[in-house]
């Protein structure tokens, strides 16, 4: 990322809100409160008056407690910056991205806007990039492309959100129409690799477009350029459910894809849908922040929708934690290489930061039989700083 490296940094630094007055001795947050926006920052003040003078988006009660949330932590274990100069700066961008976002623009310097709408395309255009890309080269994913090789493969994007996979709210209205067009484009290379006829996308969601969407795409090969497979796409606003998959529209997905689930976010019921796609089907699963991506992954252990955790993860959680067998190459937890370079600010730290599909889920999921014959793994949780901002609502 172009801004982060002009800063020094090697990625987004996500959890930089000091909150250690507002966690109880189990380590969760004393009271729901938005640090930062209806707290003071520093002390935990309400109804704060004082913005930083800079960014404007980080509150405070007091001149006082703006200066110190700026200087490095007393407490020689925080690791949060708090409101340093990176993030501060990386939080103005914010109001520069938006204001391209809203199409508010007018007066704002021409390299400045120009960054900024590039950030806010790059955001959208990262989510036909990372399912193209990431399903075409992840592990788990080849048995099921090779299977299917020469005819046909379906993927479902389940929790659809029209704002993000389908790009409503695009700062140019006329490439917002033609987001499908980017899809077929961005699986061109997967569809010549596997000699596809055609692949079906489908979206499906309860905040999907009122009027559910058909259209058909020719994707050009990159080789020959000439067409050789079409790309069949559909959106429905409906619950995933088993009774979905027996529609006359549906049939058992290929690949299950989730674009920033937040599983363990109580605004949410997932357990219908995760149950209603059938055991051995690859998941790509996207999260805005490390932190999330654990959680996310908990949750699929803790109701036996996946066997264990990569290594990767498994020091992260308790010794006696499911684990994947270690020649088990199928799962991945990572950074994704296609996410775009659009930080976002947290809902509730303000000084916590985020980018949309940061990080990267993959594996298969159990069969019904091993998730019923499965013991429960409902003790296992994140240790450390793991469950201390579970409830950071960076899952749009």
């Amino acid at each position: 990322m172009d801004i982060l490296r002009s800063l020094g940094l090697e990625d987004v630094p996500e959890q930089q809100t000091r909150i250690g007055l507002f966690l109880s001795s189990g380590g969760e947050l004393v009271e729901d409160v938005k640090v930062g926006f209806d707290v003071c920052t520093v002390c935990g003040n309400k109804n704060p008056k004082v913005h930083c003078q800079a960014c404007k988006r980080v509150k405070y009660c007091s001149d006082a407690c703006r200066k110190k949330d700026s200087l490095p932590p007393d407490d020689e274990e925080e690791q949060a910056l708090g409101h340093s100069s990176i993030v501060c700066t990386l939080l103005r961008t914010c109001n520069d991205d938006e204001l391209v976002e809203g199409k508010e623009d007018k007066g704002m310097p021409e390299a400045k806007r120009t960054s900024a709408f590039d950030r806010v395309v790059g955001e959208m255009e990262s989510y036909p990039a990372t399912l193209a890309n990431i399903i075409s080269e992840g592990p788990c994913y080849q048995e099921k492309l090779k299977k299917n090789s020469g005819g046909e493969i379906e993927i479902h994007v389940i929790g659809t959100s029209p704002d993000s996979e389908l790009w409503e709210g695009h700062p140019d209205s006329s490439q917002e129409k033609k987001v499908f067009e980017c899809y077929a484009e961005a699986l061109s290379e997967m569809a010549d690799k596997f000699k596809f006829q055609s692949i079906q996308l489908k979206f499906i969601g309860p905040e999907c477009p009122k009027k559910d969407m058909e259209d058909t795409i020719a994707i050009p090969s990159i080789k020959s350029g000439k067409t050789k497979c079409k790309l069949i796409v559909m959106t429905k606003r409906v619950n995933y459910s088993k009774s979905l998959l027996k529609g006359k529209y549906f049939d058992h997905p290929d690949v299950a894809v989730f674009f920033n689930p937040g599983f363990t976010c109580p605004d949410y019921t997932w357990e219908e849908a995760v149950s209603a796609i059938p055991g051995g089907t690859p998941y790509l699963i996207s999260t805005n922040t490390e932190l999330e991506g654990i959680a996310d992954a908990q949750y699929l252990i803790e109701n036996s929708f996946i066997a264990g955790l990569p290594e990767g993860l498994a020091h992260l959680l308790e010794p006696d934690a499911p684990r994947a067998d270690e020649e088990d190459n199928d799962t991945f937890f990572s950074i994704n290489p296609f996410s775009g370079e659009r930080i976002r600010q947290s809902g509730t730290m303000a000084n916590d930061l985020y980018v949309k599909s940061r990080w990267i889920l993959g594996g298969k999921f159990l069969g019904s039989a091993s998730r019923d014959g499965k013991e429960s793994n409902k003790k296992q949780k994140v240790t450390g700083s793991g469950n201390t901002k579970k409830k950071n609502p960076a899952l749009i």
